[in-house]
């Protein structure tokens, strides 16, 4: 066995030591409320896909691809409707010129229709994305309970995936059991202008899904999205809901650089005030899987 291969066996033996990640308390029961859109936002460990060996980044995408299994799984017995994945969850956000490349009718997201089918729930997932004209995109797509792509957005506002992918341009907004739903990738979400035009297209979610060091704290990646918050904030200008997350993604043992994601789930009402939020940490090391659940008092009936 290469020592690739053996640091893989590692990394997928020790996923699977793992205790269940926290998760906070609302939304337990298995059969949410009338008129409401009960989400899981998930924090996940994210590997990265980008590095010189092609074959150990096909092993970190297929360990990508089981975590979003389990989540699934695990929280789809919750009477779940919606599930959120961070920015690039299935690649890990890092981008060099050894990226490996999806394809929105590739196997991965076929997998994930699958799932999306056989649970009935919404999925959001991120992909380095190749479209079929060979175009390059930090994407993210939205499953149906039918396992069909209910929608698509392309992040507007590069970041340091500029020079590696197109800029999308489009404030699209999708049906998610009755609700307007309307996705903001992380740099997208700090210019208010992007955010209004969601609202203006009728978005009455907006779900933001980041991947960002912001000094590696969980309090830190909060302070990030401060303008959102509070009742000057631009949710509450705008009226609307949001549901932002950011993965913890996992760099090399002993590694605790500012390069580590901090994890972080917040969802905001449309008066501005937090309504659940993984508890907020300073400690650099602190960031963790998490599933936090609310449910949105919007919506229609399935």
């Amino acid at each position: 066995m290469t020592p690739g291969a053996r640091a893989a066996l590692a990394w997928s033996l020790a996923l699977l030591s793992l205790p269940d990640p926290p998760a906070d308390a609302q939304g337990r029961d298995a059969n949410p409320a009338p008129g409401t859109l009960r989400i899981a936002l998930v924090n996940m460990k994210c590997r990265f896909t980008d590095g010189p060996d092609a074959e150990a980044n096909r092993r970190n995408l297929r360990l990508n691809l089981d975590r979003h299994l389990y989540f699934i799984d695990r929280v789809s017995k919750e009477g779940v409707d919606f599930i959120g994945f961070p920015e690039l969850s299935l690649n890990g956000y890092r981008f060099s010129k050894g990226m490996t490349w999806l394809r929105r009718d590739g196997p991965e997201i076929g997998e994930l229709a699958r799932k999306a089918a056989e649970k009935r729930v919404y999925l959001a997932v991120g992909l380095a994305e190749e479209d079929a004209a060979g175009k390059r995109w930090n994407a993210h797509v939205l499953l149906g309970p039918d396992g069909k792509i209910v929608g698509r957005h392309a992040k507007i506002v590069l970041t340091k995936e500029e020079g590696f992918t197109e800029a999308g341009k489009a404030h699209d907004v999708f049906d998610v059991k009755g609700v307007k739903v309307g996705i903001a990738i992380c740099g997208d979400g700090s210019h208010l202008e992007n955010l209004k035009a969601l609202a203006d297209n009728g978005a009455q979610l907006i779900y933001a899904p980041h991947a960002n060091t912001t000094g590696s704290t969980i309090a830190g990646w909060y302070n990030f999205r401060r303008a959102w918050v509070g009742p000057d904030g631009w949710i509450a200008g705008l009226k609307v809901y949001a549901a932002l997350d950011n993965p913890e993604c996992d760099p090399p043992a002993g590694d605790d650089t500012p390069a580590r994601c901090a994890s972080g789930a917040r969802v905001i009402g449309p008066d501005g005030k937090v309504l659940a939020e993984m508890p907020p940490s300073t400690n650099r090391t602190d960031a963790k899987e998490f599933i936090l659940r609310y449910d949105l008092p919007i919506g229609g009936r399935k």
